[in-house]
């Protein structure tokens, strides 16, 4: 059988131990008297890649990028307002309950006005779990909101502002990592609900919250493909969690507004401008990576 001759560029005359000149070669299936780590030195240096794959996002794609983080993070400071003024009663839980059905029937109506199909099984899927989950956490929310009575206030804050922290670790905004999980992010959200929602005294209170955390948490993820651009809706729900902010304390205002600024307008500034100051380097020290030769 034949086989191909490597390129000029892998091979070089070296003395062999008897003397003679003997051709090196990259190749590792066979015994050419040398160590399988050695390389002459002039091909060392020539064999070093720079930058290899490496690639550059846009100042758009940046801010986009940026817009996701900001939106899970207007959600969060939206629902922490939400619970303090239903904990301190300026907010009824009845008025919270009818919004998000207003909001449910309306994102509906114009999701079916811009799609113009609808599956008529699906949504009937969709009712009956919706059904499901509204009579199981009402009879479970006079359960709950008596579930912390021995732990303090501050403890369960605690808790939950942890679990919240975790949630917007873990959580998808559209970049494959280690840390992405939908299971865990979804999870710690519930837990914080669950937590906060024990705090109450009365269990329609327990109820609103936890539905609250659905539709923030579950829902609105969902309905990302057909909201708007994520630098709008960023804008909007950015705007939304400070104007309701404002009403309750004036040093965490100035806080979420120092933190939507830092991760929307810094941290894509600064990526974006770093990205020149990039270097990676790839030679023969790498791992070789095996593939499949054509066939013809």
């Amino acid at each position: 059988m034949s086989r191909l001759e490597p390129q000029n560029s892998e091979e070089a005359n070296m003395p062999a131990p008897n003397g003679k000149m003997k051709k090196w070669r990259k190749t590792l299936y066979e015994d050419n008297g040398y160590p399988d780590n050695y390389t002459p030195p002039e091909y060392f240096l020539a064999a070093i890649e720079r930058n290899k794959n490496l690639r550059v996002y846009s100042l758009w794609e940046c801010f986009s990028g940026a817009a996701g983080v900001g939106q899970e993070l207007s959600v969060v400071i939206i629902f922490w307002c939400c619970y303090k003024f239903l904990k301190t009663d300026l907010l009824q839980p009845e008025v919270l309950l009818v919004t998000m059905l207003g909001l449910l029937v309306g994102g509906f109506l114009l999701f079916v006005s811009l799609v113009r199909k609808v599956n008529l099984l699906e949504v009937l899927t969709g009712l009956k779990t919706t059904f499901l989950f509204t009579v199981i956490g009402f009879a479970l929310s006079p359960v709950l909101y008596k579930l912390t009575d021995t732990i303090s206030t501050d403890t369960i804050h605690s808790m939950a502002m942890a679990s919240f922290f975790l949630h917007l670790l873990t959580s998808d905004y559209g970049l494959s990592a280690p840390t992405v999980s939908w299971q865990i992010s979804l999870n710690a959200a519930v837990f914080s609900s669950v937590c906060l929602a024990s705090r109450f005294d009365h269990h329609l209170s327990a109820f609103s919250l936890l539905s609250l955390s659905v539709f923030c948490f579950l829902i609105l993820p969902l309905s990302r493909p057909v909201l708007p651009s994520p630098l709008v809706s960023s804008l909007i729900l950015g705007s939304v969690s400070l104007l309701l902010l404002s009403f309750i304390s004036t040093p965490q205002l100035c806080l979420a507004l120092l933190s939507l600024a830092a991760v929307q307008m810094v941290c894509p500034l600064m990526f974006h401008k770093l990205q020149a100051d990039k270097q990676t380097i790839h030679g023969p020290w790498d791992e070789a990576t095996p593939f499949a030769a054509t066939q013809h």
